[in-house]
Parts: structure tokens; sequence; C-alpha cells
């Protein structure tokens, strides 16, 4: 255990190593960090396959071109970032200027937004094709959805992540907003069966699509 602790270690140096460089070689992590350039050439290949960094070749001269390597932007990500904070401010300030009523079109600006992006990717899909790809855009902004069939025409949509988190526990009118977006798009009734703000471990939604009669297309 104490040697994998250690390897561990040594590859999250590797990886802040090239956050502060940019671009690097083996060679200059190799002298940074004093460990063999073949003990660096097994943690980039650790990296890599992770989607962690990426290799990239340049030529410097004659000779054989140098590789260089450098975060991706999953490798980007395992570093601290503020974005929801700042959110959180900016939707701070709108309400000391403007009032809560701003927040509200704030959200429902947002919502309008989300389904002008996604909602063309429900065209010629219907039932649990439409749920499908509902939890792919889910997954896509960040909340790690899956879905799961209940009975027919009734699905399960579970969200593992709230992306909104910060968010939603200054502003739990957001969450509304995600529900109206989720109905919306998917042409559906939808009702939240767990909520993340009420002490659940987690997000769920129940769908339920009319009868084939009275199904209509997603709003657009």
């Amino acid at each position: 255990m104490p040697g994998q602790q250690k390897e561990k270690s040594t590859r999250n140096e590797v990886l802040r190593f090239i956050k502060v460089k940019g671009r690097v070689v083996i060679e200059d992590i190799s002298r940074a960090l004093g460990i063999t350039p073949m003990a660096v050439r097994r943690h980039i290949r650790r990296l890599h396959s992770a989607g962690f960094v990426q290799i990239e070749k340049s030529q410097r001269g004659r000779g054989r071109p140098a590789h260089l390597v450098l975060l991706t932007d999953l490798g980007d990500g395992l570093f601290p970032k503020a974005y929801d904070r700042f959110s959180a401010d900016l939707i701070r300030g709108v309400v000391s200027l403007d009032g809560n009523a701003k927040v509200e079109q704030l959200f429902e600006t947002r919502k309008s937004h989300l389904l002008q992006k996604y909602v063309g990717r429900m065209d010629g899909k219907t039932g649990s094709a439409r749920v499908r790809e509902a939890v792919r855009i889910l997954s896509e902004e960040g909340y790690m959805a899956e879905c799961s069939p209940l009975n027919p025409g009734t699905f399960r949509i579970t969200e593992h992540n709230c992306a909104i988190a910060h968010i939603a526990r200054e502003y739990p009118q957001v969450c509304e907003s995600e529900l109206c977006f989720l109905a919306e798009m998917l042409g559906a009734d939808v009702q939240r069966d767990a909520h993340v703000l009420k002490g659940d471990s987690e997000c769920s939604y129940l769908v339920q699509f009319p009868s084939r009669r009275k199904a209509t297309a997603p709003v657009r």
C-alpha cells in the first residue's frame, strides 16, 4: 500500500508540473522531480490512458521530433475551479441590482437557451429513445445521469451529480427551472421524486409519456 500511495503522489506531482509549465518533454519532468525518464514515461502512459494528458510531436531543428506532453480538458478539470462561486456571485449581483424577479427571468432565459440547444436532438424519437437521449444530454451537462424503465411509457431518470448544487442551495428556484426544461424537452409529464436539497443522495425524476394518440412534440 505505501508503494501505491507513493506512486499516486508522484503521478500527482507530474500532473502539477505539466499544469504549471504547459507543454513539457519527458526530460523536463525527470529533472524537475528527480525521477528517471523511464519512471516518467510510465506515469505518462497511465495518465494518457486515463485521458488526462495528450502527446504532441514538435520538430525542433534537425533530428527526431520531440514529444510534448500537455493536459487535456479532462486533466485540467482535476485542478480546482471557482466557476460555481463565480456564477453565484453574478446572481447575487443581479438580485442586488434588480431584485429576485430578475433572477426568475435569468433562469427562464437559461431554460430557453438549453431547449434551443438540445430539443432538436429529440426529432424523430419517441418514448424510451427520448429518455436515453435526455440522459446523454444531462450527462454532457455534468449530471452523471442514467435511466431505468418502470412501466410502459414510464421511466425514472436519476442524476448522480448535481452540476449546479452550489447555486441551487442558495437559489432553489433553479431546480424548478431544471424540471420544466426536462418536461418541455421530452414532451412528457415529469415529477421529481428525490431531491438532494431535501436530504436525498441524488435527484431523480419520474417521466410519464402521454398515450400515443395524445403525444405531442417537445416544445421548441
